[in-house]
């Protein structure tokens, strides 16, 4: 099944190959394609781990993973990837880390020609990076795969189980699997990891710091006054925002200088939310003007990488996005971490745990629509009661799901030391 995967892959290769000879004009398109065709090597010395990440909310979890290990092994080398151009932005530098790079394509070879220049003792995959060829070459060369905060979604099982056959031979090697929760742990399980190889060790995104900037440096730096109501909307998905915009401008007949920061899940999208926001006549500033006040706008359109955790802490409420439309949810635990009462939709599947955690605690409220988060909004904007009590068990919901970083590192490091093939 590999061999007839990578005869699918050929024409593909052929045309990533045409592709970057024609339009990878600039420097950094150059060092990234480089690093994505495994052309441009790290230096690094051999024996440590490679700490994988596909994107942003991945890549944390790589950050606290690497300085966990750090301070735990300071002469252990430290090789960090991503997959996406925002993961890759936010990979953990020198000295934290000894190199940080894009992942190859997964092309025959080319992981094979990556390993062969980190000679790490684990490769380490966090949450769902079952890349076939990366998995099959890690394994030929000897190195042991493991997988942290494992987390295996119905969507996702549903792929794995048509491709069974590719998968469950690459899977059966996995050294280890740390997995969120014991539905996850099945999952894995199903697929042909190995029952001794499999434990729960819990979701480390409970255990990454909050934000070191505080709320009221970010109110001085937006000159925006603290008696001033604010909804923060993070990591909205296409056709979700016009969603947003309805609950918010419902809201906003109650609550008249309402602002709404609103953050896109990816970037590339913010020329076609702004003309959105501005289709409805709403005011509206960008989050990358710099210092401003934001005294006569609307909605603050967040177009800056890796200040969304940080702006949650202005919020009265949050509602995080991916939710109301079928994307299956984003990070709940931001918003939560900083005490702001966390509003989602129904399309949690991705997040289901910490989404029913909160909902059965009364942390936070799933909302079925539009107009039922409009609803939301102005319940909560208008009773601080209920706000801070939100936050109060919010910050419960999290302490008892604390320690899952701390068993995660035991866990690599446990593999590392017993050189598991």
């Amino acid at each position: 099944m590999l061999r007839l995967y990578n005869t699918v892959l050929l024409p593909v290769r052929v045309g990533v190959a045409l592709w970057v000879a024609c339009r990878a004009g600039d420097d950094r398109k150059r060092r990234e394609w480089a690093e994505r065709r495994a052309r441009r090597l790290p230096s690094i010395p051999p024996h440590g781990i490679w700490l994988h990440g596909a994107s942003v909310g991945e890549v944390r979890i790589v950050r606290s993973l690497a300085e966990s290990v750090r301070s735990l092994r300071p002469a252990l080398p430290l090789a960090v990837s991503a997959y996406t151009p925002s993961g890759r932005a936010q990979l953990p530098p020198v000295p934290l880390t000894d190199a940080a790079f894009y992942v190859p394509l997964d092309f025959s070879g080319l992981t094979t020609r990556l390993l062969q220049a980190v000679r790490p003792a684990a490769l380490t995959l966090v949450e769902t990076e079952l890349w076939p060829n990366l998995l099959h070459e890690a394994h030929a060369s000897g190195v042991p795969v493991v997988v942290l905060n494992g987390r295996l979604s119905a969507s996702r099982m549903a792929r794995y189980r048509r491709l069974s056959r590719l998968f469950r031979p690459l899977i059966e090697r996995i050294a280890v699997v740390g997995a969120q929760t014991e539905a996850d742990a099945g999952r894995f399980l199903e697929l042909g990891a190995a029952p001794r190889a499999v434990s729960v060790t819990g979701n480390v995104k409970y255990d990454l710091p909050a934000p070191a900037t505080d709320a009221a440096t970010l109110r001085q730096r937006l000159d925006l006054s603290a008696r001033r109501p604010v909804v923060v909307a993070g990591s909205t998905a296409p056709g979700e925002e016009s969603l947003v915009l309805d609950a918010f401008e419902a809201a906003r007949r109650g609550h008249g200088e309402l602002l709404l920061i609103l953050a896109p899940r990816h970037l590339s999208r913010i020329k076609e939310v702004e003309a959105l926001v501005l289709s409805r006549g709403l005011r509206m500033g960008r989050y990358s003007a710099g210092r401003r006040s934001v005294a006569q706008v609307d909605v603050l359109l967040v177009d800056t990488l890796g200040d969304l955790a940080a702006l949650y802490r202005l919020g009265w409420v949050a509602f995080v996005g991916g939710s109301l439309v079928p994307v299956g949810g984003h990070n709940l635990l931001e918003p939560a971490a900083v005490g702001v009462p966390v509003l989602f939709g129904p399309h949690v599947e991705h997040v289901a745990e910490l989404a029913e955690a909160l909902e059965r605690t009364a942390a936070g409220i799933r909302v079925r629509d539009a107009a039922g988060l409009g609803r939301e909004l102005t319940r909560l904007l208008d009773d601080e009661t209920r706000r801070t009590e939100m936050s109060r068990r919010a910050a419960q919901v999290l302490e008892t799901h604390r320690g899952a970083l701390e068993r995660s590192v035991s866990l690599l490091l446990s593999v590392v030391d017993s050189g598991a093939p």
